[in-house]
């Protein structure tokens, strides 16, 4: 992961403790929020290699059972599992192709841009028209595109038709909308309301359609409690990513 973590900001790592922190788990995600209030105070090399070193031994053990956690640890091998193997557990999850990209990196990429498109795929034409209005796609062209799309679509033809700055937020609308139903409503209006207040320049490209869409909730495979934690995180991850490789605005 190491191509990967260098892109998040302090803001990020609150987030993700948000979706970490249970009482119902062997890992230390409290030590991990407390190694994340460090990192805000003081973004040092050795705060951020505490706090990555924290996320990944964390993440690895969402990714696995409790038992399997225990027994790892008791027999002093590393706990958890690989970091791809959640990623494309994450991918089954979502119903999406397994990622076969060379980097961690490239995998969470992957995994957030295919779920997000095929999701805006199998919205109704109604809500991908409503979709597109509120992300600054004026009625007429976004009308004639989805009438040439024929219900097909592609990140290339997306950007293609309009721009990166639209296709990002409507990646983002799609995600969102994903990890607020996964986390409840409770949980993801107070992370989002952080996000707003931190990183405004980013998250204000995401519609208001994000809370009420009727994304594929009922096809997302959630068998056993790490899917709740996992699948969110991944897709966050593969956010941030992207968010990495596109020029902002700073404000």
């Amino acid at each position: 992961m190491n191509e990967l973590l260098p892109v998040l900001h302090p803001t990020d790592y609150r987030f993700l403790a948000g979706i970490m922190e249970s009482p119902f788990n062997l890992s230390n995600d409290a030590k991990f929020t407390e190694l994340v209030g460090a990192l805000e105070k003081e973004d040092t090399k050795e705060t951020r290699e505490a706090v990555q070193t924290q996320f990944v031994s964390d993440l690895r053990y969402l990714g696995s059972s409790d038992f399997a956690y225990a027994l790892r640890s008791f027999t002093g091998s590393e706990p958890g599992v690989s970091f791809q193997e959640i990623v494309r557990d994450v991918a089954s999850g979502l119903k999406v192709a397994r990622p076969n990209a060379s980097t961690d990196r490239e995998m969470v990429e992957k995994v957030a841009t295919d779920y997000a498109t095929q999701q805006f795929a199998d919205l109704s034409v109604e809500e991908q028209q409503k979709m597109l209005e509120e992300l600054g796609v004026e009625k007429e062209k976004a009308a004639a595109f989805l009438k040439r799309s024929a219900g097909v679509f592609a990140l290339p033809m997306l950007i293609e038709a309009f721009n990166v700055f639209i296709v990002q937020g409507l990646i983002k609308t799609i995600i969102f909308g994903t990890i607020a139903k996964i986390i409840g409503s409770q949980l993801a209006g107070k992370l989002f309301t952080f996000l707003v207040g931190r990183m405004p320049w980013w998250v204000s490209w995401i519609g208001p359609a994000a809370w009420t869409l009727s994304i594929g909730w009922t096809t997302i495979d959630l068998q056993g409690p790490a899917r709740r934690k996992t699948i969110p995180i991944v897709l966050y991850l593969g956010l941030c990513s992207l968010r990495e490789r596109i020029p902002q605005a700073s404000s």
